[in-house]
């Protein structure tokens, strides 16, 4: 071995760990969680009344390891149901460029439930232009024993972020 050879090898982890180290690291508190459904009998929860709270596009903020790539749907249930009820969201009118709903029963979790806010996290883009959106939501309430109630069909717009007329690429 020649006096260099260790050297090379100390070398060759220590790049790796600086490229690695570089590497996104985005993450979000999950917003909702599985609504356990124990079959059985009673009465179907009422109609849900959701409205749109809040719409938030993804957009370049120059920091790979930032999350500002994520959209984000918040839907407010404008009241609180009586018993313990969880909901299905699923999109049956327009396209999505993600899978944003889950098809199980879901609840807010805890500290967003008093509330009523349900958050949606999707990949929308590293860019400072956005498509638009039109999609037509069907939302369903579900009460512990897997009654289902009437559907409320919620319509999700956003008018989309166009791309600077200067920017040709």
């Amino acid at each position: 071995m020649t006096r260099g050879t260790p050297r090379k090898y100390f070398l060759v982890p220590l790049v790796l760990l600086f490229y690695a180290s570089g590497a996104p690291a985005c993450s979000f508190a999950p917003m909702t969680e599985a609504f356990v459904v124990v079959e059985g009998e009673g009465m179907p929860p009422g109609k849900p009344d959701f409205v749109v709270k809040e719409i938030k596009r993804g957009h370049d903020d120059g920091d790979r390891g930032s999350c500002s790539d994520a959209g984000i749907l918040v839907l407010k249930r404008e009241t609180m149901p009586a018993n313990p009820t969880g909901y299905i969201f699923e999109i049956v009118e327009g396209e999505f460029e993600d899978a944003i709903f889950d098809p199980s029963p879901i609840k807010a979790v805890e500290r967003n439930e008093k509330e009523g806010l349900y958050n949606f996290v999707w990949l929308d883009g590293a860019s400072d232009w956005q498509q638009p959106i039109d999609i037509t939501v069907k939302i369903v309430a579900v009460s512990k024993t897997g009654q289902k109630s009437e559907p409320q069909m919620l319509k999700v717009t956003h008018p989309g972020i166009e791309r600077p007329w200067w920017q040709v690429w």
